[in-house]
């Protein structure tokens, strides 16, 4: 069943490639960008144990985006990690990353455009509005370290207005061990809009877990410049599998500085919370209750080099993780 889903796939995506080749007055470009990260992360407990030393997230990334006519195409994988043998152990796996991050095929004539192939479920959140690369887990929420969004699916896009977009999505579920085995899947609402300064995320999903049985997300963003230099947002999800059953939420409020154009500081303070009833545990968090706050300097010396540093505190660990590090894009335009 995955290789004949797979096969499906690969045709889908070879398909729509040579159909926009065959296109008249086709427009070809295409772009490659090669992103290495290096952290260096010491952890400082509050306890009367040892300190711990990782390169937390160091990685190396590509990112390959395109357009050929009406179709457009992204593919963004991960090569190397601190932990590289897990990218390769568990290929095909909906529970667990791998080193395909996504790979996905638009079609895209009008106001209205199609995917197909592995991509991320879009959820009304700005943590997951910005590449991996570019993150910090230990600035992160629990539900954005855990929660498995590259899936395999399709997405219905409708471009509304001038900088509204309502996205109709089905996908593998997280909560199966391969895509589609167990007849599991995860439907997704998806709305983003901007007017004026003020923007906003929804998004509304069913997360099949069991088969006919679904944990509820509703997740809700807002954000807004205060002026030139400051900007502000919160966001707020939450979960349950029946009502009064399992009730988990996310609350995430950031607050931004920019004191110059090449340095922006960023405060971050979130609260999650999973009330069990019964002694159920909860479904999604491995991580039943906490609070996490976290500082971080972004420093751009020149053209796409960014140094980071960070401080961070989350209860769940009771320590400090403090975090230096460098991301380097480098860019190829192919034409």
């Amino acid at each position: 069943m995955r290789r004949i889903l797979f096969l499906i796939a690969a045709a889908a995506l070879s398909a729509g490639l040579v159909h926009a080749q065959d296109a008249e007055n086709v427009g070809n470009s295409a772009q490659l960008s090669i992103i290495p990260r290096i952290d260096v992360n010491p952890y400082i407990p509050f306890d009367d144990g040892s300190g711990e030393f990782s390169l937390s997230n160091s990685s190396l990334n590509t990112l390959l985006e395109g357009e050929i006519g009406s179709f457009s195409y992204s593919m963004a994988a991960q090569w190397l990690s601190a932990s590289p043998s897990d990218l390769y152990s568990n290929i095909w796996h909906a529970d667990e990353c791998d080193f395909l991050k996504w790979a996905y095929l638009t079609w895209q004539p009008e106001s209205v455009g199609l995917s197909l192939g592995k991509q991320f479920i879009n959820v009304g959140s700005y943590e997951y509005e910005g590449y991996d690369w570019d993150m910090h887990w230990d600035m992160a929420s629990t539900m954005w370290n855990e929660y498995q969004v590259y899936q395999w699916g399709a997405a219905l896009n409708w471009d509304y207005g001038d900088e509204s977009t309502l996205i109709l999505q089905a996908c593998s579920s997280p909560f199966s061990e391969h895509p589609f085995d167990d007849g599991l899947a995860t439907y997704t609402l998806y709305s983003s809009r901007q007017r004026g300064d003020f923007s906003w995320l929804f998004s509304a999903s069913l997360l099949g877990y069991e088969p006919s049985k679904y944990i509820k997300m509703l997740n809700y963003s807002m954000a807004y410049p205060l002026s030139d230099r400051w900007n502000v947002s919160y966001e707020y999800g939450y979960r349950w599998s029946k009502p009064l059953h399992l009730r988990e939420f996310t609350s995430i409020c950031t607050v931004g500085y920019d004191p110059s154009d090449n340095l922006s500081l960023t405060l971050k303070y979130g609260y999650e919370s999973c009330r069990p009833v019964d002694g159920v545990t909860g479904e999604l968090f491995s991580v039943p209750e906490g609070w996490f706050l976290g500082l971080a300097a972004h420093y751009f010396p020149i053209d796409n080099l960014r140094l980071h540093g960070v401080l961070a505190y989350n209860p769940a660990y009771c320590g400090l993780s403090v975090n230096v590090g460098a991301t380097y894009n480098f860019t190829i335009n192919i034409k």
